[in-house]
């Protein structure tokens, strides 16, 4: 028998052998429920109800909204609303050029960024098949220190503050940019507004109106204003600047002629930073003695009233402003403590107000931000199971309701000797972008293998398998948003003694979904022993790893250039925090914001197993301990969280199943309830846990176990609304025998 699945069924015994048997239960947090998702930051339409859910092999499109927020780290961030739950999920990144400060879009498709450290332009095309971001192909000169953008017409304009002057381009019918030529205007421009076939110039002392839209603008009149920080137009052409003193609402006449109908005073001590319309009035960002203060002011035709209710507070230092699409969410960057913040705006009795709904982290010094409404295609969903004893990985589709039709099948293993209970795949992981699933093919005391499934559509039917060398007895594997580098954790376990002796990760660089290994450095060593399973934060600026046999969590810092991994602390030791006994499966919550883990050797109890929960630095990717919860069975190995952050789910092998749920998915992680629902079922050996794509199913790994390893099988759980949770709302709807080890199952779907 294998000493590898022997231990599956006695953790205690051996533990360290038995961690690479559940390797894969919910490990990457990017794969366990399709998507980073964050906190509902809207709901999934103005109805209140989502898009139905295709049928399988088929896709459907309908809208959504993406909000773009450039950074320090010379990237674009992107996040989308998913229709299906209402979250919010960070997509990942782009690269653009050096100190990328403005974005703007054109035809509701084409991405500009204005680079102001090297005086650029970057170019992308959204693409509503794969919903993903595509560069345009190279940057393009503006000029010194480009930093605002606006589109009128067919022309992009780009102010470049380092010579004060203001840079035309056409934009062709597929997006790409051609120089018209360059003007110097009369005073010292700040940034760009896009008006009505008009283009503002905002200045310290005033505002200066070109003509625009049909080559270079030309000056038609200025306004004088004093101490203007920012402005911006609504769809019938009103303009409205945010000056020091106040807001003022301006009407322009044909050709931008402003006539200016009031102005509100600020609330009092806000350093004002930015204004953005939204709904039926304006909202308006600053810097106050307390932190980030928000402000919404109804307006109509140009006019503007005094503010509606108090000023909602945030923690950091605003940059940036801008609003949903549907005008029901307003999005402010936050500079000092990467963060972007979510408020939605309600109506009440006493007018509208502003509430917090979502926190999510960006990528460090996000520098500005706009919404805007795209078309996404939305693809059925799948559910790809690791049967490791069997060496296949398995393509259910997720059919109406959540239960699962015939699977697919397809071989990972090609090289596997006649012992395949020794070899097989540990974990797998998904490419953003849907079109490829990598596998990591363990094997006992020897040199593994990663292993690509190409596929022709996004999440379907895996392709022929093409596998590379990985290092000693594989384990966790995880890929980074942007779909450039992928990261295979190497448990060097030795099938002699049955210890890990150290351990590693591998970093490779992705070309069109194909791994190599990183040219040089592409192996970093692991503080403890036995790295299990990986996690990479949203923003893709860290990666974390289990340490089984060390009970501590590895946290590396990712290079977004080579892909290469250094401690996030400066040392191995500074970037280690420890955990209970036999950390097994790592969450990612879906803020970015903290980290979760299954403890599975019961931190020393003898009653309850433990989760332990962590608060990430945004600055550096570092773990403070934020304690846990105790679980109410024993050996804790599944993890996995709802797409709203008010659920955590907990797989026991000792049969059992927890949620622990929280109101506020805002708040800190010890404000978890400590009473869990317990979940009642049929299970043997629960240790994996996903969930379908929609978050209205949870899939449960269960009864892998000796003599007969081939016993394992799938429970399909359906979910009931937050409002209506109790123990007897989850519904199983179906149970499905694997006939194999089923190690991991990563549902795919939606956005994927």
């Amino acid at each position: 028998m294998s000493t590898k699945l022997r231990i599956a069924v006695s953790l205690l015994a051996a533990a360290l052998l038995a961690a690479c048997q559940g390797s894969g239960s919910s490990g990457n947090n990017t794969s366990t429920t399709s998507t980073n998702a964050s906190p509902a930051a809207n709901s999934p339409n103005p109805s209140g109800t989502s898009p139905t859910t295709p049928a399988s092999g088929q896709t459907m499109t309908t809208q959504s909204s993406l909000v773009l927020v450039p950074s320090g780290t010379h990237s674009l961030g992107f996040y989308l609303r998913d229709p299906w739950t209402g979250a919010l999920i960070d997509r990942g990144y782009v690269p653009t050029g050096q100190g990328p400060d403005a974005v703007a879009v054109s035809a509701g498709r084409f991405v500009y960024v204005a680079n102001g450290k090297n005086g650029t332009v970057s170019a992308y095309a959204w693409d509503s098949q794969s919903d993903m971001l595509s560069s345009l192909g190279p940057d393009i000169t503006s000029g010194p220190g480009t930093a605002s953008l606006a589109v009128v017409g067919t022309n992009l304009y780009a102010l470049n503050a380092g010579n004060d002057t203001v840079s035309a381009f056409a934009i062709g019918t597929n997006g790409t940019l051609t120089l018209i030529g360059t003007i110097t205007p009369s005073a010292t421009l700040t940034s760009l507004v896009a008006g009505q076939g008009a283009l503002y110039g905002l200045a310290a002392n005033g505002i200066t109106t070109f003509s625009a839209g049909s080559g270079l603008p030309a000056a038609t009149g200025t306004t004088a204003l004093t101490g203007v920080v920012a402005g911006a137009a609504d769809g019938a052409g009103n303009l409205y600047v945010l000056t020091s003193g106040g807001v003022y609402g301006f009407t322009a006449a044909s050709g931008g002629t402003l006539s200016l109908q009031n102005t509100q005073a600020l609330p009092s001590g806000l350093t004002p930073v930015s204004v953005t319309v939204v709904g039926n009035g304006l909202a308006v960002t600053g810097d106050a003695s307390g932190g980030i203060e928000t402000a919404y002011y109804p307006a109509s035709g140009g006019t503007i009233s005094g503010p509606s209710g108090t000023p909602i507070l945030g923690r950091g230092t605003a940059t940036a402003i801008t609003a949903s699409p549907g005008g029901h969410y307003v999005f402010v960057s936050n500079g000092s403590r990467a963060d972007l913040l979510a408020y939605a705006l309600s109506s009440s009795g006493s007018g509208s107000t502003l509430t917090l709904s979502a926190v999510l982290r960006t990528r460090l010094t996000p520098a500005a931000t706009l919404s805007v409404p795209v078309t996404v295609t939305m693809q059925s969903q799948t559910l790809y199971v690791v049967n490791q004893s069997t060496t296949t990985i398995a393509a259910y589709p997720i059919q109406s309701g959540g239960t699962l039709g015939t699977p697919a099948t397809a071989y990972t293993c090609n090289a596997c000797t006649t012992n395949i209970a020794d070899q097989g795949p540990s974990a797998a992981a998904i490419a953003a972008d849907g079109l490829h699933l990598y596998a990591s093919d363990w094997a006992e005391a020897g040199p593994g293998d990663v292993t690509t499934f190409a596929m022709t559509t996004a999440n379907g039917p895996l392709g022929a398998p093409s596998s590379i060398a990985a290092g000693e007895s594989p384990m966790g594997i995880a890929v980074d948003p942007s779909d450039r580098y992928l990261y295979v954790a190497n448990s060097h376990y030795d099938d002699t003694t049955g210890q890990s002796t150290g351990g590693t990760i591998d970093a490779y660089s992705l070309n069109q979904g194909m791994p190599s290994p990183l040219s040089t450095g592409y192996s970093t060593q692991v503080y403890g022993n036995y790295p299990m399973l990986l996690a990479i934060d949203p923003t893709g600026r860290f990666l974390y790893s289990a340490e089984f046999a060390g009970s501590l969590v590895d946290a590396f810092a990712i290079d977004p250039d080579t892909g290469l991994l250094t401690p996030a602390g400066g040392t191995l030791a500074s970037s280690a925090a420890p955990t209970g006994t036999g950390p097994w499966t790592i969450v990612i919550g879906p803020s970015g914001r903290h980290l979760y883990v299954s403890d599975n050797g019961n931190g020393g109890s003898q009653t309850s197993g433990v989760v332990s929960m962590f608060s990430i630095n945004a600055q550096n990717g570092t773990l403070t301990s934020d304690n846990g919860v105790d679980t109410t069975g024993l050996q804790p190995l599944g993890l996995v969280m709802g797409p709203r952050g008010r659920r955590l789910y907990v797989a026991m092998q000792s049969g059992a199943l927890d949620v622990f749920v929280r109101q506020d998915p805002q708040s800190a992680t010890s404000t978890w309830g400590y009473t869990p629902t317990v979940i009642s079922g049929n299970f043997t050996n629960a240790y994996g846990l996903t969930l379908s794509a929609d978050g209205k199913t949870l899939y449960v790994l269960d009864d892998c176990t000796a003599p007969n390893y081939n016993n394992g099988s799938i429970q399909a759980i359906s979910i009931p609304a937050f409002s209506a949770m109790t123990a007897a709302g989850y519904t199983t709807v179906g149970q499905y025998s694997t006939q194999a080890c089923t190690v991991q199952a990563v549902a795919a779907g939606g956005f994927d």
